[in-house]
C-alpha cells in the first residue's frame, strides 16, 4: 500500500483565505509526507468571516478530464473528497471512482450542510451523495448535522437514530447506525460541534472540558481530547480527512490513520497562529521545521554562521600563521607550538578513536580509521620536523601541556563522552578544516616567504594532498549525516563548532604569547 512517495488526491472545491478546501488538503498531505493532486470542484470567495461567492465548476466534461488525467499517469493511492457542489458532480466522481480506485481507500468529508445546520448542497446531491458515493467510502467523517442529514436518508424512521446528541452513547448509535445503512467501511462522527464534559456528557457552553470522535469500523474506538476553546477552527473538518487520507497512503490502519489525525488536528488548532478577524485557520504545519541550509552546505552555512565567521576568519588568518608563512615568527614560539601540537595530536587522536567507536556507520567508522593513520603519520612527520629543531621525542614528552592544550583536548573529549557521534565530528572539524585553509591562505598570500624559510614545511604538510584527502571526507561525512538533524540540533551543533574555533584561536594564541624562562 505505502509507495516511496505516497499520492493523494483531493476532490473538493478551493478557499480562497487558505485555511479549508483544497489548500488546507494539500498543506495537510504535504506535512504528511504525501504528493498531493487535486481535483477543483468549486472556487470559493471566502475568509476568516465568511463564504461571499461558491463558483461552482459545473462543466463535467473538466471534471472528467482532470480525473482521467490524474489517475492515468502519476496515479493515486488515496482519494479524498470534500465540497462536491451539484448532484451531476457527485454522480462524476462516483462513477471515477468505480473506474479507476475500486476498491481502493477513498475518504469522504461530506461537505453537506454548514455550522449553522444550513444546507450547503440541494436535496437531490444529498440522494446521490448516500446513494451512489458514500457506499464506495473507506472512511466517512461526517459532522453531527452532517449525521442527521445522512441519517434522513437511510432511516425510515430517522427520528429513531438522530435524537439530540447527549452523550458518547449517542454518537456512538448514531455512527453505526449511518455505517450499516451505507454499507461503508468504516464512519468517524466528529464531535467538535459538541463539546463534552468530563463524564462525556453533552456540556453547556462555556464548560466544555472534551472533545469526542467516535469511529465505528465494526468495533467502536473512542478519540477522546482536551477541548481547546479557540476561533482558530476554520477548515478543521477538511484537514481531519485529509490526515487521515495522508495516514491510509502511508500504511496505516482505518484506527491507527484516524487516531493519528485527531491528534494532528488538535495539535495544529493549539498551535494556531491568529489570522483575520473571524474564525481564523488551524496551523497546518506546525510541525514542518525549515532547514537552515541548504542540503549539502552545512559546511558553508557554519562557516558563515553569525556566530562563526568572523572568529573563523581570525583562526585561518591568524597571526601566528601569518608570521611563520613571513619568517618573522620567534624560533622559541614555535618550538613551544610543535611541543604543545605533538600533545594536542595525541588526544585528538583519541577522539576520532572514540568516534569511531560511537558510530555504526561503515563509512564513518572508516573515516575515523583513515583519520587516525593519518595523524598517526602526521605525528612521525612531526617528530622529523622536531628534529630539524634539536627536539627529541623524550624532550617533548616531557614537556608539560599548555593550558590552552588541555583545555582544547579535554573540551573534544568531553564532547565525546556526552554527545553523538555528530557531535564529536563537529567539534574535532576545526581543526580538520581550519589548518587546511590557514596553510592554503599562507599559500596564497604574497608576503609569505618560501625561500630559506624554516617553517614553510608546516604549511606544505597541510596542503599535501594525504591532508586535503582526509579534510575532504570530514566534510562529506559531515554534509551526509546532518541531513536529518532537527534546526534545534543544527543551532547545538554550532555551538560547538564555534567553542572548538575559539580553541584554535586561544592554541595559537598560547603560542605567541610564550616566552622561554
Amino acid at each position: 500500500m505505502a509507495h516511496q512517495y505516497p499520492r493523494t488526491l483531493t476532490i473538493a472545491g478551493s478557499d480562497s483565505s487558505g485555511g479549508a478546501g483544497i489548500e488546507a488538503d494539500l498543506k495537510t498531505f504535504t506535512v504528511h509526507g504525501c504528493y498531493g493532486m487535486t481535483c477543483i470542484t468549486g472556487l470559493t470567495a471566502q475568509n476568516t468571516k465568511g463564504v461571499r461567492q461558491i463558483y461552482p465548476v459545473e462543466s463535467q466534461e473538466m471534471i472528467e478530464n482532470t480525473l482521467d488525467a490524474v489517475f492515468s499517469d502519476v496515479g493515486v493511492d488515496v482519494v479524498k473528497t470534500g465540497m462536491l457542489t451539484s448532484k451531476t458532480t457527485v454522480e462524476t466522481v462516483a462513477r471515477k471512482l468505480k473506474q479507476y480506485h475500486d476498491k481502493k481507500p477513498v475518504v469522504v468529508d461530506p461537505v453537506m450542510v454548514s455550522t449553522s445546520g444550513a444546507n450547503l448542497i440541494g436535496e437531490d446531491a444529498l440522494e446521490t451523495y448516500v446513494t451512489e458515493l458514500l457506499p464506495l467510502a473507506t472512511v466517512v467523517t461526517p459532522n453531527i448535522n452532517e449525521a442527521a442529514e445522512i441519517v434522513k436518508h437511510i432511516s425510515s424512521d430517522p427520528s429513531d437514530a438522530i435524537r439530540k446528541v447527549g452523550s458518547v452513547e449517542d454518537m456512538k448509535r448514531i455512527a453505526k447506525h449511518i455505517r450499516e445503512g451505507l454499507k461503508c467501511e468504516a464512519v468517524l462522527l466528529k464531535g467538535g460541534h459538541a463539546g463534552m464534559d468530563d463524564d462525556l456528557n453533552l456540556a453547556d457552553p462555556g464548560k466544555e472540558t472534551k472533545v469526542v470522535d467516535v469511529l465505528y469500523n465494526g468495533k467502536f474506538h473512542i478519540f477522546t481530547s482536551k477541548f481547546i476553546n479557540s476561533t482558530s477552527t476554520h477548515g478543521t473538518g477538511c484537514t481531519l480527512a485529509s490526515a487521515i487520507a495522508s495516514n491510509l497512503a502511508n500504511g496505516e490502519t482505518i484506527e491507527s490513520a484516524t487516531q493519528l489525525a485527531v491528534r494532528f488536528v488538535q495539535r495544529a488548532i493549539a498551535n494556531a497562529i491568529p489570522l483575520g478577524n473571524g474564525n481564523g485557520p488551524v496551523n497546518h504545519v506546525f510541525n514542518i521545521h525549515t532547514r537552515p541550509f541548504v542540503l549539502g552546505h552545512f559546511v558553508e552555512y557554519l562557516l558563515s554562521h553569525p556566530k562563526v565567521a568572523s572568529i573563523w576568519d581570525r583562526y585561518v588568518n591568524h597571526p601566528f600563521t601569518v608570521q611563520l608563512a613571513q619568517h618573522t615568527l620567534p624560533l622559541h614560539k614555535f618550538l613551544y607550538f610543535l611541543k604543545q601540537d605533538y600533545l594536542y595530536l595525541k588526544h585528538y587522536s583519541r577522539a576520532y578513536s572514540l568516534a569511531g567507536f560511537k558510530t555504526e556507520d561503515p563509512e564513518a567508522m572508516l573515516n575515523s580509521a583513515h583519520v587516525v593513520k593519518t595523524i598517526a603519520r602526521e605525528s612521525e612527520l612531526h617528530l622529523d620536523y622536531c628534529k630539524m629543531f634539536g627536539l627529541e621525542k623524550g624532550d617533548i614528552l616531557a614537556s608539560e601541556e599548555g593550558q590552552a592544550c588541555y583545555a582544547y583536548t579535554r573540551y573534544i573529549l568531553d564532547v565525546g563522552s556526552r554527545e553523538d557521534w555528530l557531535g564529536l565530528q563537529v567539534a574535532l572539524s576545526p581543526c580538520l578544516f581550519g589548518y587546511l585553509e590557514a596553510a592554503e591562505n599562507r599559500v596564497k598570500d604574497p608576503q609569505s616567504v618560501r625561500e630559506g624559510n624554516l617553517y614553510w614545511k608546516w604549511v606544505e604538510n597541510y596542503t599535501s594532498a594525504e591532508f586535503k584527502e582526509s579534510s575532504k571526507q570530514g566534510h562529506q561525512l559531515l554534509e551526509t549525516h546532518v541531513a536529518d538533524v532537527s534546526p534545534q540540533r543544527v543551532e547545538q551543533l554550532v555551538d560547538i563548532f564555534a567553542t572548538s574555533t575559539k580553541m584554535e584561536i586561544a592554541f595559537w594564541d598560547a603560542a605567541l604569547a610564550h616566552e622561554d624562562k
